[in-house]
C-alpha cells in the first residue's frame, strides 16, 4: 500500500470516529439544531468572503440559496421532531434520523467552508497544511478518484454551432457530451 492510500485510509478511519463522536455525545436536540443553521450562517459568510477576494459579483442568488437551503434542511428535521413526538412506539428511530441528518448537513456545510476558504487563498500555509487536507478528508478523496472523473466528462457541456438549411442562420446550442 502507497503513501498515498496509507493516509486517505487513516483520515477515512479518523473521520468514522468523528462521526460516532459526534453520535455519542451530540443526540439530536436542539443545539445540534443550532449547529446545523451556524454552519449554513457560517458557509453563507465564507462565501460572500470568497466572491469579495475574488472580486466576483455579489448578487441576491446566493442569499436566496441560502435561504432555500436553510428551509431545505430544516424542515426534514423538523418532521422527523414532531414524528417522534406524534409517535411513541418510534421515537428513539426518528429521533437518531433526525440527528444523522442534522449531522449529515453539517458535514456537507462543512465541506463547503473549507472549499471557500482554500478558494480564497490556496498558497498560505494555513491553506495547504489545514484547508486542503481537511477537504481531501471530507471528500473521502473522491476528487482525484477515476470512477469520479469518468462521471465529469460524461457531464460536461460542450457548444455546437450549425447551420439551419432553409434559413441559412447560425444556430448556437449548448448541449451535453454523449459518449
Amino acid at each position: 500500500m502507497g503513501t498515498t492510500t496509507t493516509s486517505l485510509l487513516f483520515a477515512k478511519i479518523t473521520w468514522a470516529f468523528t462521526l460516532l463522536w459526534f453520535d455519542f455525545f451530540m443526540q439530536p436536540s436542539v443545539s445540534l439544531m443550532g449547529v446545523m443553521i451556524g454552519t449554513v450562517a457560517l458557509d453563507l459568510a465564507t462565501g460572500i468572503m470568497k466572491a469579495k477576494f475574488l472580486k466576483q459579483d455579489r448578487t441576491s442568488t446566493g442569499l436566496r440559496r441560502t435561504v432555500v437551503k436553510i428551509s431545505q434542511y430544516a424542515v426534514p428535521v423538523l418532521v422527523f421532531f414532531v414524528a417522534s413526538r406524534s409517535i411513541p412506539e418510534y421515537k428513539v428511530r426518528l429521533e437518531q434520523a433526525a440527528g444523522f441528518l442534522m449531522m449529515f448537513i453539517v458535514y456537507i456545510e462543512c465541506t463547503s467552508i473549507f472549499e471557500n476558504l482554500y478558494a480564497i487563498d490556496s498558497k498560505t500555509p494555513i491553506s495547504k497544511y489545514i484547508y486542503k487536507p481537511a477537504l481531501v478528508i471530507l471528500k473521502f478523496g473522491i476528487e482525484n478518484n477515476p470512477v469520479a472523473q469518468a462521471a465529469e466528462k460524461m457531464n460536461k457541456k460542450t457548444t455546437v454551432t450549425t447551420t439551419d438549411e432553409t434559413s441559412h442562420k447560425k444556430k448556437t446550442v449548448t448541449e451535453n457530451i454523449k459518449p
